[in-house]
Order: structure tokens, then C-alpha cells, then sequence
């Protein structure tokens, strides 16, 4: 059981889902619906992280579990484990993450690729092309706002294979999980917003945003409640 909580944690926490919402836990505002779904997520996570270790780091998620907001038991140690579980199981939903976690791996190899011979640096100076057809195609297309974000860089584009096929002599494609796939990998476009690090097409020349993308100026343009 330790070994399976040491791989969610690292694995699909850290090394993923961590990962691919940093940016809008970082750079959205306050009281953007996407930041509360990931601080919503975040805070069921760690609620049911404090639970399952709490008979192996005890004094740990004690303390961790009196940090939590919102009224509960004075001692994780008295907490039960919920019963009520099924309304969270969702097959169809893990199959499609499942399939865009695979597209995201080939990413991250083209990426490695591309910081090895020094053509990008961080992910973000980088942007992606991305050529599916069938289900894949489908899938990505569905997800296309996200993609950035999933993929940790500045710009994705997608193509049909065909198209992609018409272009790939500026360099070579990722190898192929399925038949239709392809990946590209390049240094992005653009100007780096001096807030979140992304390339965008231009950022503000205002006296008091110099530097910033719009998504940036409009989020901190949000009035925040102390």
C-alpha cells in the first residue's frame, strides 16, 4: 500500500497533475473558475492523502489535517474513510486522460530532444505541432484550449497528418505511439510576458503592465478580497 500512495504522489501527482496545473495556480486570478477547480481538486487530494497516511506519518498528517480548512475532527486519527465513492469513478473519463497522458509523453520526448541540442530551454520557449487523425485527432481537438497547458508550452497547433506530412522537412517527427501521430517540437514564437513566461504575439507597453500578456493584465486587474 505505501509503495502505490509513493507512486501517486510522485507519479501522478507531482510529476503530472501538478505539473500541467501550475500555470493556472500561478498565474490566473484569484476567482478564475479554472484556479478553484484546481485549488477544489487540490484540497479533496490532500484530504484524502492526510486519511490514507496518516497510520504511517502520524504526527505529520495530524498536524496537517488541523491545517485544513473547513470543520472536521479534531484528529485525523478519528477521521473514517469515506464510503461513498462510486459518484467519483468515471471509466470513459480515464480512458480519454489515459490517451491524452500518451500524446504528452511524446511531447516530453521531442522536448528532451530539443533541450539536449540546445534549441529550446524551459518548455515554455517551446511550441508544438501536433498531426492525428481518428479517435486521437478527435480527442485533441476536444482538449485544444488545454493543450498548452497539458503540454507545458507556449503554443500548440494542430494539423492533420497530411498537412504535417507536407512540412516535416524543417525536422524530423517524434516516433509514433499509433499510426497517426506525429509530433513537432520547435522554439516558440513570440515575446516572453515577463509574469508567466509565456510566448504570446505582443504584451502590454502600458506604463504599469510593460511586459505583460493579456491573460496577465487581466488577472491582475481582479479585485482580490483580503
Amino acid at each position: 500500500m505505501y509503495k502505490r500512495q509513493s507512486q501517486l504522489i510522485t507519479v501522478d501527482l507531482s510529476a503530472f497533475y501538478i505539473d500541467v496545473t501550475k500555470d493556472r495556480m500561478y498565474t490566473f486570478g484569484a476567482k478564475s473558475e479554472a484556479r478553484r477547480s484546481g485549488q477544489t481538486a487540490m484540497y479533496i487530494i490532500v484530504d484524502g492523502l492526510a486519511r490514507l497516511l496518516a497510520p504511517i506519518l502520524s504526527v505529520t498528517m495530524d498536524e496537517l489535517w488541523r491545517m485544513l480548512p473547513g470543520e472536521r475532527e479534531a484528529s485525523v486519527h478519528m477521521a473514517l474513510f469515506p464510503t461513498e465513492l462510486a459518484q467519483w469513478q468515471d471509466a470513459a473519463l480515464v480512458e480519454r486522460w489515459s490517451a491524452l497522458a500518451a500524446v504528452r509523453d511524446q511531447v516530453n520526448l521531442q522536448l528532451e530532444e530539443k533541450r539536449k541540442d540546445k534549441t529550446v530551454g524551459a518548455n515554455l520557449s517551446a511550441q508544438a505541432t501536433i498531426a492525428a487523425d481518428g479517435p486521437t485527432g478527435a480527442l485533441l481537438r476536444d482538449y485544444s484550449a488545454f493543450l498548452p497547458a497539458l503540454f507545458g508550452v507556449s503554443h500548440v497547433t494542430l494539423k492533420s497528418p497530411a498537412s504535417a506530412e507536407a512540412t516535416a522537412g524543417r525536422q524530423a517527427a517524434s516516433p509514433k505511439p499509433d499510426a497517426g501521430l506525429q509530433v513537432l517540437v520547435e522554439k516558440a514564437e513570440g515575446v516572453k510576458c515577463e509574469r508567466c513566461w509565456r510566448y504570446v504575439p505582443e504584451v502590454s507597453q502600458d506604463a504599469e503592465r510593460t511586459g505583460l500578456c493579456p491573460r496577465c493584465v487581466e488577472a491582475l486587474a481582479e479585485p482580490v478580497s483580503l
